[in-house]
């Protein structure tokens, strides 16, 4: 299944289990709204695509091989681009976002499940694209490429790209030349066992320098990959990281409020009827690439986490975690801050048929995120609205 960088209290013990609970301040939202896109959507991300101030939504349908591309008004209001949807080549599985040829627009690049390419779509601006010259661009991931990420690797100034090969170990980067062309085949870095979904960049140990993360689907792990801002990688000490069963999908943020990068890891079995390991790792690192469990992690998440997303959804100037979950047509909220992380009141807050992806963004400019998943089966995005 499954720019340069203008780019992204009490304890309650639930039975025998190993989670522990806390319960949170309540958060509410406004009701649900659906917008439909394209078929199959399993990936969204949140950014101004037109410049024009206000968020706007794309989203990877893996169905009609497509990327919805939804104009935001700053009020949480949206309407397709002129040409949306835009083919993005085979089952788009994930979204990459940045300005990949230096125009100050943004481009989006798509890893292609089930096949051995990334699509690079270049912007003009308005929430239109066009292939980059080159796309697709063949990668050496085996079987195929599940998860892409952005960042700048090698000290040039231009973003490149990295992908991951679940059945080698290893994560591939693609340097760009800053006019949308990207180098193929790129050098490959080791990571732990099956790195299966998505591959994540930010800057772990506070060196201005990208740095790689990965779940290791088979290792019970997370790769952290150290760049010397020269595009090479080397694992941080410590390096993979232990973890529970399946971690499928990772984000990275800081969810304490202390200014260093912290990782956020769902856990999903990829077997929708064995709900023993579905739950969410917090690893608070230390900003020097160092990581440790928060206390009480593993938390509780809903039926079949596929994936995870960081935003500030109460306000309080510290990053929150959503989780979509792809079994229960809901979204899991943890809420993060100096004194650790509580499940919000009322969490999980339902949305449309087996969310597959999940962004959080401020959509109509109130101070707080809000949420938008991508509904494999509902073919559909709902939004909910902080309030």
């Amino acid at each position: 299944m499954m720019r340069k960088i203008l780019a992204v209290t009490a304890l309650l013990i639930i039975g025998l289990s190993s989670f522990v609970y806390m319960q949170g301040p309540i958060v509410s939202f406004d009701p649900a709204l659906s917008i439909p896109v394209g078929s199959g959507p399993v990936s969204v991300a949140i950014t101004d695509i037109n410049a024009d101030g206000s968020p706007d939504i794309i989203v990877a349908n893996e169905r009609s091989n497509s990327a919805t591309v939804l104009l935001g008004n700053d009020k949480g209001e949206f309407t397709q681009s002129k040409g949306s949807p835009w083919p993005a080549g085979k089952s788009p599985n994930d979204i990459a976002v940045g300005d990949f040829n230096g125009d100050n627009k943004l481009d989006l690049a798509f890893p292609n499940h089930e096949t051995k390419f990334v699509t690079v779509l270049l912007g003009d601006g308005l929430g239109g694209f066009n292939f980059a010259s080159g796309s697709p661009f063949t990668v050496r991931s085996k079987p195929h490429p599940h998860g892409i990420a952005a960042g700048e690797l090698n000290g040039d100034g231009y973003l490149d790209l990295a992908v991951e090969s679940s059945r080698q170990d290893q994560v591939e980067v693609l340097f760009g030349d800053g006019k949308g062309d990207f180098q193929t085949p790129g050098p490959m870095f080791a990571v732990g066992r099956m790195p299966y979904q998505k591959v994540r960049v930010g800057d772990l140990n506070k060196d201005g320098k990208a740095d790689i993360i990965t779940t290791d689907f088979r290792g019970r792990s997370v790769t952290a990959l150290l760049g010397d801002g020269k595009g090479r990688f080397a694992q941080a000490k410590g390096s993979p990281f232990a973890v529970p069963n399946f971690p499928f999908c990772a984000a990275i943020g800081d969810v304490n409020g202390d200014g260093d990068p912290d990782l956020a890891i769902s856990h999903y079995s990829g077997n929708l009827e064995n709900t023993r390991d579905d739950s969410l790792t917090v690893l608070l690192g230390d900003g020097r690439s160092k990581f440790t469990k928060a206390v009480g992690s593993p938390f509780r998440a809903g039926h079949a986490p596929v994936s995870v997303a960081l935003g500030d959804v109460d306000g309080n100037d510290v990053l929150d975690i959503g989780v979509a979950n792809l079994g229960g047509d809901n979204v899991t909220i943890l809420l993060g801050g100096k004194d650790g992380i509580a499940e919000a009141e009322g969490s999980p807050f339902a949305v449309g048929r087996h969310p597959e992806g999940i962004a959080l963004g401020d959509l109509n400019g109130d101070g707080r995120a809000d949420i938008v998943t991508a509904n494999n089966q509902g073919n559909d995005i709902t939004i909910l609205l902080s309030k």
